[in-house]
Order: C-alpha cells, then sequence, then structure tokens
C-alpha cells in the first residue's frame, strides 16, 4: 500500500490500536490526546545512546514480532511497558505490515514525575490508548517512502506533520525525530525516534 500525498488517513477504532481502513490508499488514522499536565512542546531530553547499535547483538530481526523485537532493547522498555499495561500487545503481535514509532525511553524524561504512572491507570486507559495509536500506520512505511508534502490527519481533526531534511537523511513524525529507521519484524518495521509524537490543530 502506497502513501497518498499531501494527506496520510486513517481511521483508528476508540477501543483497539488500530481498526479497518475504508479505502485501499488509506493509512489508520492515529488519534491525538494531549499529554499528562499539558506536555505537548515535544522537548527531548538529551541522552547519550548510540542509536546505529540498537539490535546489533539481536541479529535477523525479522525472526521476531514487533513486540517481542521491541522487548529487546531495553532503551524502549517505557514504550513497550505503556502498551502492554495499555492490553495493545496481542494487536502488535498478530497484526500484519505495521510501523510503528517507538519512542526511546529519554522521550519521556521531560514528563512531571508520577504522570506516566497516572497515565497507566485503569482508569485512563482510554488516554493511554490515544496517545499509542499516534505512533501507529497498519502498512509498511519504509523511511525514504517519507517526504515534507505528506501530513497525517488524526481522528480529532488534528495533524501530524512529516519534515524531511538533509537531502532525505532525516525525518521528522510530529515532532519526533527518527534516529534509526527501517528496523524490520516479522510482522512490520520499527522506526526509533526520539520523542513522543506530537499531532497540530487543522489548519
Amino acid at each position: 500500500m502506497k502513501i497518498t500525498k499531501p494527506l496520510i488517513m486513517a481511521a483508528l477504532a476508540s477501543t483497539t490500536l488500530f481498526g479497518c481502513t475504508t479505502s485501499e490508499e488509506s493509512v489508520n488514522e492515529s488519534v491525538a490526546m494531549e499529554r499528562p499536565d499539558g506536555l505537548n512542546d515535544n522537548t527531548t531530553v538529551a541522552d547519550s545512546t548510540d542509536y546505529s547499535q540498537m539490535f546489533a547483538d539481536v541479529g535477523n530481526t525479522a525472526q521476531y514480532d514487533l513486540i517481542s523485537l521491541m522487548q529487546k532493547d531495553p532503551n524502549l522498555s517505557t514504550f513497550a511497558m505503556m502498551l502492554e499495561q495499555a492490553g495493545l500487545t496481542n494487536d502488535l503481535a498478530q497484526g500484519e505490515s505495521i510501523t510503528v514509532f517507538v519512542p526511546v525511553n529519554a522521550a519521556f524524561a521531560s514528563w512531571p514525575p508520577d504522570s506516566l504512572n497516572m497515565l497507566m491507570l485503569p482508569e485512563n486507559k482510554a488516554q493511554a490508548i490515544r496517545l499509542l495509536q499516534a505512533h501507529v500506520l497498519p502498512n509498511k512505511v519504509y523511511f525514504n517512502e517519507f517526504d515534507s508534502s505528506q501530513r497525517i490527519e488524526t481522528g480529532g481533526g488534528e495533524y501530524v506533520t512529516v519534515e524531511v531534511s538533509g537531502n532525505g537523511s532525516r525525518a521528522s513524525i510530529g515532532g519526533a525525530t527518527i534516529v534509526k529507521p527501517d528496523i524490520e519484524a516479522s510482522n512490520g518495521i520499527i522506526h526509533i525516534v526520539d520523542n513522543l509524537i506530537s499531532p497540530i490543530d487543522a489548519p
């Protein structure tokens, strides 16, 4: 399935990670949410992780599904925990041809104390799901398929911007820069990002 331009469209169910798309050219629509305590400024805490070495000791990453592969790197444990707490691991493990933008743990370091714990409470499950949905596309999208003419429309009428720079060597999705792209899993692709994806209001 190719990405449509200038708009990447999708349709996500409110209680599952993603639902059925309505057309052959559409991409699942992520649902936006406010971050805990209004954290929508894409502040990233600097970290010294050598992203190029992530999964270096795994060998053939394509032998693992998305969830199993994610759990192989401790730098991704926060996002993996959120998926588990929200009850979405089966969706990612059993789905096919999925793209996931996975934030490193440092992306959560700027959150106020206890905000992540609050988000993981059962009564806040719907909010957590909406945050996680913004990081998933229901088809494989490789790094070289992104360009700045694209944007993702969310279920709330907001948009996730795509910015490509450096002659195609750098790409940011919703303010989150891809720091390690195109990690193949058995049922999709992981792009490691340095921040959480933030939609913007519709223009």
